[in-house]
C-alpha cells in the first residue's frame, strides 16, 4: 500500500488529533473511514450546515408534531364529531321509535278493551236468549205432560242446571 500525504492547516491537524484520540483510531484509518462515510451517505461535507444533530432532531420533531396536529384537525376531529352526531341521531331515532311503540301499545290495549267489552255484551245477549230458550222448553214440556207423569219436566230441568 502506498502512503500519501495531504496538506492541511495546523488548526485542522489539531482537531484531527483530538478526534482520533476520542475514537481511539490512527489518523489514516480515521480519514479512510471519513471518506467511506461521505461516499456511502452521499453527504457533502463542504455543503453541510454546521448544525448540532440534536437541533435537527428537534426541528424534525416539530415538523412531526405539526403534521400530527394537522391530521388531528383535518381527519380525527371531524370523524369524532361525525361519530358523536351519528350516535346522537341514533338515540333520537330510538327514542322516537320507542314513543311510537308506546303509542301503538296504548292503542292496541284500548282496541282490545273495546273488543272485549263488545264480546261480553254479545255473550250477555246470548245468555239471555239461552235462558229464554230453556224457559220455552220447560213450558213446552209442561204442555206435553201437564201432570209430569213421564218425568220429562224434571229431566229437562236437570239438563239445564
Amino acid at each position: 500500500m502506498k502512503k500519501k500525504s495531504i496538506l492541511i492547516k495546523e488548526f485542522h491537524h489539531k482537531e484531527l488529533v483530538k478526534i482520533s484520540k476520542v475514537f481511539g483510531v490512527p489518523y489514516g484509518d480515521l480519514i479512510q473511514s471519513m471518506i467511506l462515510y461521505f461516499k456511502r451517505t452521499g453527504i457533502n461535507p463542504i455543503e453541510a450546515i454546521n448544525e448540532n444533530p440534536a437541533t435537527l432532531v428537534k426541528a424534525l420533531d416539530k415538523r412531526i408534531v405539526s403534521f400530527l396536529k394537522v391530521q388531528e384537525r383535518d381527519i380525527l376531529k371531524p370523524i369524532r364529531s361525525e361519530s358523536f352526531q351519528y350516535s346522537k341521531e341514533q338515540k333520537k331515532q330510538f327514542h322516537d321509535l320507542s314513543e311510537w311503540v308506546k303509542d301503538v301499545v296504548v292503542k292496541l290495549n284500548n282496541y282490545d278493551k273495546s273488543r272485549t267489552h263488545l264480546i261480553n255484551t254479545e255473550l250477555g245477549k246470548l245468555e239471555e236468549k239461552i235462558i229464554q230458550q230453556q224457559k220455552a222448553f220447560i213450558e213446552i214440556t209442561e204442555l206435553i205432560d201437564a201432570k209430569n207423569k213421564s218425568g220429562i219436566k224434571g229431566t229437562i230441568k236437570s239438563i239445564f242446571e
